[in-house]
Parts: C-alpha cells; sequence; structure tokens
C-alpha cells in the first residue's frame, strides 16, 4: 500500500501530537503526603526488624530470670542454727532468749559469731563461681491489731466475715493494720536481742528489705538493727547506714483482708522518711482487691520470684547479709520454697536462714498458679 505525501504527513503529525501529549500527561507521581507515608511504614518495619534482634540478643545473654521459668536451684543448707533440725521441739525455744544466740547451734562459744562468719565464707570460697550463699535473717512483724480482732472472733469468723471489714467499733485493723503496744514491745525485745548479739561479733545485714504494710516497717524501724552499722565499719559502705528498701513482693497473702491493704506510697514515705521503694512501685496498692485472695500456692510461686531476685538484682547480687522484715504467710511460704523445716514464728519472732542457689542447667517452668481464692463460707450458727 502506497502513502501519498499528504497522508504521510498526517500521519506524522499525528504520532507527534501523541508523544507531545503524552509527555505533557503527569504520570503517578508521589505527593510529599504520600511520601511520607511510605518512608513511615519502611521506617516501623524496620524498627519492628531491630526490636525483635534486640528482643532475642537480651533473652539469649540476660541474666534475669524469665518470669516464666524457674533459673535456680533454692535450698536451706543446715548445719548452722537449731530450726533446721528435724529432731528438735519448737515448744519452749524463743529466738531472743539471752542463751539462744537466735539459734546458732553453740551459742556460748565467745567467737561464735566469728567463726560463723568464717564458715559462710568458707562455703563461699569452696563453691564455683556460679554457686552462691546467703545469710537472710527474715522476721515476723510485732503483734498487730488484726491478730487482736482475729483471736477476738476466732480464726472461721475472721476469714470468712471480720477480715473483710476495717473494724467491730472497738478495734481498727484495716486498711493496713498497725502495731498494738504489746506489738511494739515485742519489737524492743528483738532490739534488744539485736544489740546484744551484734555486741559479740553478729554480722550486721547488707541491706534491709521489709514489706510495704505499716506493721512490718514499724517493726523494722523499731527493731533499729540497721543503726548499729555506724559502730561496724565492716560493713558499713562509704560511711553510709544499709539500704531500706520497700518492696511488694514480701507482703502478706494479697487480698480480700482489710488488714493486708496497703497504703499510699505517699503516706509511708510520710511516716517512714528512712525508707526508699523499689523502682515501679506504685502510689496507689494496685494488687489488692476485695473479691479474690492469694492462695498459698500463688503465694509460693511469688516468693520464690523474690528470692531469685535477691541473687540476681544488682543492689542484692554481692551481698551476703540481708534483713527481711515481714509477715506470717510469708516466712511459711520461704520454707516451703527452700525445702526447710516448718518452723512457727510468733509475733516479733525471727528465723536467720542460710541459703544456696544454683544455677538449673534446664529451667522449668513454675507450677500454674491456679485459681485465687474467695470469701469461705461460714460456720453454721450453733
Amino acid at each position: 500500500m502506497q502513502y501519498t505525501e499528504k497522508e504521510e504527513k498526517e500521519e506524522k503529525e499525528e504520532k507527534e501530537e501523541k508523544e507531545e501529549k503524552e509527555e505533557k500527561e503527569p504520570g503517578p507521581q508521589q505527593t510529599p503526603r504520600s511520601r511520607w507515608t511510605a518512608w513511615k511504614t519502611a521506617g516501623i518495619i524496620l524498627i519492628g526488624i531491630l526490636f525483635h534482634l534486640l528482643k532475642m540478643t537480651i533473652i539469649n545473654h540476660s541474666d534475669a530470670p524469665s518470669p516464666n521459668h524457674i533459673n535456680l536451684d533454692l535450698s536451706a543448707v543446715p548445719g548452722f542454727f537449731i530450726q533446721d533440725q528435724h529432731d528438735r521441739d519448737p515448744q519452749g525455744f524463743h529466738i531472743y532468749d539471752p542463751d539462744s544466740s537466735f539459734g546458732l547451734i553453740h551459742p556460748h562459744s565467745p567467737d561464735r559469731w566469728i567463726q560463723f562468719q568464717e564458715q559462710i565464707s568458707q562455703l563461699q570460697n569452696q563453691s564455683s563461681g556460679d554457686v552462691k550463699f546467703k545469710v537472710i535473717f527474715i522476721a515476723r512483724h510485732g503483734q498487730g491489731f488484726h491478730n487482736v480482732a482475729e483471736s477476738k472472733y476466732g480464726t472461721p469468723l475472721w476469714d470468712c466475715d471480720w477480715s473483710m471489714k476495717t473494724t467491730d467499733g472497738e478495734l481498727i485493723w484495716g486498711p493496713d493494720a498497725m502495731l498494738t503496744d504489746l506489738g511494739k514491745a515485742e519489737a524492743r525485745q528483738a532490739e534488744t536481742a539485736w544489740t546484744r548479739e551484734l555486741a559479740d561479733q553478729l554480722p550486721v545485714p547488707e541491706l534491709f528489705i521489709v514489706s510495704p504494710l505499716s506493721r512490718a516497717i514499724e517493726t523494722m524501724v523499731i527493731t533499729s538493727a540497721w543503726k548499729h552499722s555506724a559502730g561496724h565499719p565492716e560493713n558499713n559502705h562509704d560511711g553510709l547506714r544499709p539500704k531500706i528498701i520497700v518492696k511488694e513482693h514480701w507482703r502478706e497473702n494479697i487480698g480480700l483482708h482489710t488488714c493486708d491493704q496497703r497504703r499510699s506510697k505517699h503516706d509511708i514515705s510520710t511516716d517512714f522518711p528512712m525508707v526508699e521503694f523499689e523502682d515501679g512501685f506504685s502510689e496507689q496498692d494496685l494488687l489488692w482487691t476485695k473479691d479474690e485472695q492469694e492462695t498459698d500456692q500463688q503465694l509460693d510461686i511469688r516468693i520464690r520470684e523474690a528470692l531469685t531476685r535477691l541473687f540476681l538484682d544488682p543492689e542484692s547480687a554481692d551481698l551476703t547479709y540481708l534483713s527481711i522484715t515481714a509477715h506470717s504467710g510469708v516466712i511459711s511460704s520461704l520454707l516451703r520454697v527452700l525445702g526447710h523445716r516448718p518452723w512457727p514464728i510468733e509475733t516479733g519472732g525471727m528465723i536467720p536462714l542460710v541459703v544456696r542457689a544454683a544455677p538449673r542447667k534446664t529451667p522449668t517452668r513454675p507450677p500454674e498458679p491456679g485459681p485465687s481464692a474467695t470469701k469461705p463460707a461460714c460456720p453454721a450458727s450453733s
């Protein structure tokens, strides 16, 4: 087919017109907003990848315990105190008796506490670097008004009814039960015993840990063993007294009982200005609930975690001698966790423990916590 000169010219003009039109028409160009969205999406993806890599690095290399695994084998070391001996009857024993030396097996030797410290040092020196030992003096608070109320009404009625109230019009036990006059006297008796034993070279605790409940803090303050560090420079770091740290993990079974509901951080700090608070300590009590209570099984999981933290947290990992002031339920739980024989602790009492911690080759999951306890039914009236 032959093109005429006119047709060829028209076709050429049509082609040029089409090309010119295509050049003038804008393509799918990005606006500034769409470019920002694209960069933002790419940035989020990149941050996500980096966060995942960092998280895996922390999991693989951190010494911190996983809340979902048991990383340490924890046990009580026998052979130092009569409270460790399974054939020993607790009846008739009093921790603060002048002849008891806190239960030390050889209580009358003049250098008994020096020998004790040498034995602890020997344990540490003869063990591998991964195995650690601590001596924990764990005390129960003095008598509180809730203890008086429970004795007044009996445990069944206390648990099913009165413990959920704050008063009976005569006694006030909640929230956050305070010490009675007898409870304060028990704390002063503890102070006398600590003063006597410290004079005989009992090692001064290097850190004081206390429950956030007022009865425990006041007991610790009255006992005042922490004040004695000034006269014992071997445990007096940089001329400063040991820290007193309030920790939630060492409080009594949480829930239901108003005596176990703590006050605000501000109120605690106002009444006890010498204490410090662990990181993350909330202003209000976010743990206590009026409808459910922590079971002993749940408490054991909590206390195991708290004890593990003592061996791993920077503030306590390298310390040997610690003081804890807490509650009867906490002490019973600690003895269970350590495989220690049961040993009743009276109000204001104390038990010393030598604790061994060794890493597990394969961390295991703790037992399931199970459901929390609810208000029990009251016994049928006679």
